[in-house]
């Protein structure tokens, strides 16, 4: 069986070629495959460079992880679960788009794998952006009620809702399958993998792949930035208003500075994750003063942490920042022009062109994540 003979074994017997495929020979067509393949080698080494750098990254993270105990907090398996869903996409999404992309839409794996690798894309980079918007609600819990977060965010419900991250994922992903097949009007040329346009679809998956996340990753960044500057005043005032279950500051922690100013010890964003366990030093009154005598000691080395670990929430609410702007940057535009598809695909200047440069940028999101958390986290670097 001669190349040509397995590629077109690989199609259903309705898939029709398109008009230069069917009036190219056997000979003629492989020729034209081998011109476009050395033509945009650059173009090709390049998009697999993004994979292999994706797969490197998300790798890293996956092993800092599994390998370091004192990683092993409920946000770090977030992150995990995050590299995970952007590791996949760099190693079983982003190798067929190359490919695809480099032969000018030409696809040469049948037109059942052209359906489940458009799923797998849509089942990974769900994942990767609900994962962010788990990690952004986890930070918004530890920040703003940061003395119950410790026994309410267990290993089990953290496990909970990375499962339920991948089982949404997942519901519109595989069964969408059996939706796209359904409703296409017209039959699926040969050497082609085209998504699906049902404008149903585009917009029941766009809103929760994209748009909820969305909202609600700038609601709760909104609130943390806000609770981090309150914070970050308190602390260069001497005190330090703590947010209570309510979302309000009800009790404040004063710290007596012995005559002089000085640099609160330094504590990793993973000391976050503890926040609350140890609370000797908090009582119910509206303040409580540090360095009373010797019976306060205990006490007093119990406050120095929780304020040294509030000092980190700024740099934690910064980080959470960049991560959710790369976000944006990267996954906005492919939203937008994926509903824009839907309404009026001719209004878009050179669609082909156009989609898979806004695919690519949603898809390099998955790379950048691992750069910004080794960037920004100690722990991570370390």
């Amino acid at each position: 069986m001669n190349v040509s003979e397995w590629l077109d074994a690989n199609w259903t017997h309705n898939a029709t070629p398109s008009d230069a495929d069917a009036n190219d020979t056997d000979e003629a067509r492989w020729r034209r495959w081998s011109s476009l393949a050395q033509d945009k080698a650059p173009l090709a080494v390049l998009l697999l460079l993004f994979s292999v750098a994706t797969v490197f990254g998300n790798m890293l993270v996956i092993l800092a992880v599994a390998r370091e105990r004192y990683l092993h907090t409920a946000t770090n398996y977030f992150v995990t679960s995050l590299a995970v869903a952007d590791c996949l996409v760099g190693l079983v999404v982003m190798p067929f788009s190359a490919i695809y992309e480099v032969m000018e839409h030409t696809w040469f794996f049948g037109a059942d794998w052209c359906d489940v690798w458009r799923s797998l894309d849509v089942l990974f980079s769900t994942a990767s952006i609900l994962n962010l918007c788990v990690i952004s609600l986890d930070r918004y819990w530890a920040i703003t009620d940061p003395f119950s977060y410790p026994s309410r965010m267990t290993t089990k419900r953290a496990a909970a809702l990375i499962a339920a991250v991948w089982v949404c994922s997942g519901a519109i992903s595989f069964p969408a399958i059996a939706w796209w097949r359904a409703v296409r009007d017209q039959e699926v040329p040969a050497y082609k993998c085209p998504f699906t346009e049902n404008l149903g679809y585009l917009i029941f998956s766009s809103t929760i792949s994209f748009y909820l996340p969305l909202f609600v990753m700038v609601f709760t960044y909104y609130r943390i930035y806000r609770a981090a500057v309150v914070q970050t005043r308190s602390l260069k005032l001497g005190s330090k208003q703590v947010m209570v279950a309510s979302g309000e500051l009800g009790l404040t922690l004063r710290i007596h500075r012995g005559g002089g100013s000085h640099e609160l010890p330094e504590a990793s964003e993973a000391d976050l994750d503890d926040l609350g366990h140890d609370n000797n030093g908090l009582t119910r009154h509206a303040s409580t003063r540090m360095g009373a005598g010797k019976h306060l000691n205990s006490k007093n080395f119990s406050l120095s942490r929780k304020l040294a670990k509030f000092a980190k929430e700024k740099k934690a609410a910064k980080t959470l920042g960049i991560v959710m702007g790369v976000f944006i940057v990267c996954w906005l535009p492919f939203f937008v022009v994926n509903l824009l598809s839907g309404f009026c695909l001719r209004c878009i200047w050179r669609e082909e062109l156009v989609s898979a440069v806004v695919t690519w940028l949603g898809w390099i999101n998955s790379s950048m994540n691992p750069v910004i958390y080794a960037c920004w986290s100690r722990d991570f670097r370390r």
